[in-house]
């Protein structure tokens, strides 16, 4: 069967800092990705914000990312391609929860502005799976699936993702919440290959396994 095209390139870092890099260089990296996305047939180009500026609240981080974001949003516009947020929950991030990131996309109030739920960030950021409920399913561009070992979430990195059910994040729940939405987004297992080539083919079928399970189980019970 023909090769599926891919969901969004990867994403651009630092897309809401001030600090480390300019907004003029960020748009022109947008640019390149979305002509890039549009050659492949990809619907979304991701995006990921930079650090709260130093001395700034979560307000002014929040302000600064829609001022950013809206003129990134209308960027793409011309590739015919989404612009989709990943938050990422480490403290220091400007926008950290998909709460949000929901909020940045109501504000800018743009179609091309969408939303990336990677939920090892949402475990990150302390977000909940009734979260989802609060954002709109055309929001919602891709899901990336990845669990987390049990610890505390400030002290995890990417490199400790793992694959899906073999941590503590309630994937099930929050799969079938987006489901509720009447989200037909793409999914995808969002995990680290391992260190040695040789295991590669190994645990890219685990994990596209265990990505298939936790999108074909049942919805928790009292969420039917």
């Amino acid at each position: 069967p023909p090769t599926p095209p891919p969901a969004a390139p990867a994403p651009t870092p630092a897309a809401t800092s001030r600090e480390r890099v300019g907004l003029e260089a960020v748009t022109a990296q947008v640019h390149g990705a979305a002509a890039l996305a549009r050659a492949f047939g990809a619907p979304w180009v991701g995006i990921q914000p930079g650090e709260r500026p130093d001395g700034a609240d979560e307000r002014d981080a929040l302000r600064e990312a829609r001022h950013r974001l809206g003129r990134l949003a209308l960027a793409v516009v011309r590739y015919d391609v989404g612009l989709a947020i990943l938050p990422l929950g480490h403290a220091w991030s400007s926008i950290r929860t998909i709460r949000e990131a929901g909020d940045v996309i109501e504000a800018v109030g743009r179609k091309s502005l969408g939303i990336a739920l990677d939920t090892f960030h949402m475990h990150l950021a302390g977000s909940r799976p009734e979260d989802v409920g609060h954002l709109r399913a055309r929001w919602i561009g891709l899901v990336r699936i990845a669990d987390a070992p049990a610890g505390d979430p400030e002290t995890l990195r990417d490199a400790h993702r793992l694959p899906p059910g073999d941590g503590v994040i309630p994937l099930a729940d929050i799969v079938s919440r987006v489901r509720a939405l009447g989200v037909g987004a793409t999914a995808v297992g969002g995990c680290p290959l391992p260190g040695a080539p040789g295991e590669a083919a190994g645990w890219a079928k685990r994990l596209r396994d265990q990505t298939a399970a936790v999108l074909g189980a049942p919805a928790p019970a009292g969420r039917r």
